[in-house]
């Protein structure tokens, strides 16, 4: 991890559409891993600037602003524009409009985070796959942060939840956080136990952030007129989709991009994200927690993570 330095800066106030935060805890995903290795597609060169999502207090806003001076926030750093701008720092710049309070009861390690495995199961779920009360959903990589959110997000709306995991560690992870059935990528034939999950009838919704051979092998569970969300690349590789397969047997195929909404669509996803923590039915699936100075070791491990979402605290203060 050579690539990444530390550095000092200076913060000017921040423009219109952003707050300057003092952060508490920052989390990091594959992303952070992919922008280090120059592959992350939305980063496509250097400088790479880790830190997609925060928590802490708003310390400067610009004229009229929705935030005031000293609330407690989590969101979506501007990670992608300019040197140091990510969330692996002091401090950082945050999109408004991606942007929300943290209830009391919220530590600043969940806060960090909630907000893009959140946003991405529900523009995946809500938005762009619709999931219905007694649909069976099928999650791939069930414990990562995407995955896992999406598992609660699945219950939330009273889906029936079969997840996919990589060891027993996750599987059991996988359960503690709502989901009705496990399934290991390492047993021989999995997607049959998938469809006796399912009594012979197959899943409606497959929740995809992997790719690649694994969700290939998923498509065999999808039910007629069953829909697969493409989320993301995992393994290394975007799904491969095979049209005369998908006309023959009534599927659909949909992306999902959490970052290509309007900010009125964001606001009403974040709306409903946050009635949903209110009243208990969603939290952070909080996995590894590191310290500011073991930020290396953390993005590394994002090579073969474990269980729940990763964060680096970089306030020993934090809730």
């Amino acid at each position: 991890m050579e690539v990444l330095q530390l550095c000092g800066d200076e913060w000017e106030n921040p423009d219109e559409g952003t707050l300057l935060v003092k952060v508490e805890a920052c989390g990091i995903g594959l992303p952070d891993l992919f922008m280090t290795q120059g592959r992350y597609p939305i980063v496509a060169s250097p400088p790479v600037h880790p830190g997609q999502e925060v928590s802490g207090r708003v310390i400067s806003v610009p004229p009229g602003s929705a935030f005031r001076v000293g609330e407690r926030v989590m969101g979506i750093t501007i990670y992608g524009s300019g040197w140091w701008r990510g969330g692996l720092a002091d401090y950082a710049f945050v999109q408004e409009r991606k942007c929300l309070r943290i209830p009391a009861e919220m530590s600043d390690e969940a806060a960090a985070g909630f907000v893009i495995g959140f946003r991405t199961a529900h523009a995946a779920l809500v938005e762009r796959v619709p999931v219905t009360a007694g649909e069976r959903v099928l999650i791939l990589g069930g414990a990562g942060s995407s995955g896992a959110a999406a598992i609660q997000l699945s219950k939330a709306l009273g889906a029936e939840v079969i997840a996919v995991a990589g060891s027993d560690e996750k599987l059991r992870f996988c359960e503690t956080i709502g989901a009705d059935h496990v399934v290991s990528y390492g047993e021989e034939g999995w997607p049959d136990a998938v469809a006796g999950a399912t009594r012979g009838r197959g899943v409606d919704v497959i929740f995809d952030p992997v790719g690649g051979a694994t969700a290939l092998a998923a498509l065999a569970t999808l039910a007629t007129r069953g829909r697969i969300a493409l989320v993301g690349f995992a393994s290394g590789e975007w799904l491969k989709l095979d049209a005369q397969d998908m006309v023959l047997r009534n599927y659909s195929a949909v992306g999902v991009f959490s970052g290509g909404f309007s900010a009125n669509e964001d606001a009403r996803a974040f709306a409903d994200l946050a009635e949903m923590v209110e009243r208990g039915a969603i939290n952070t699936p909080l996995g590894s927690v590191f310290e500011f100075d073991q930020t290396r070791e953390a993005i590394c491990s994002l090579s073969r993570p474990g269980p729940g979402k990763t964060v680096v605290r970089m306030s020993s203060e934090g809730k």
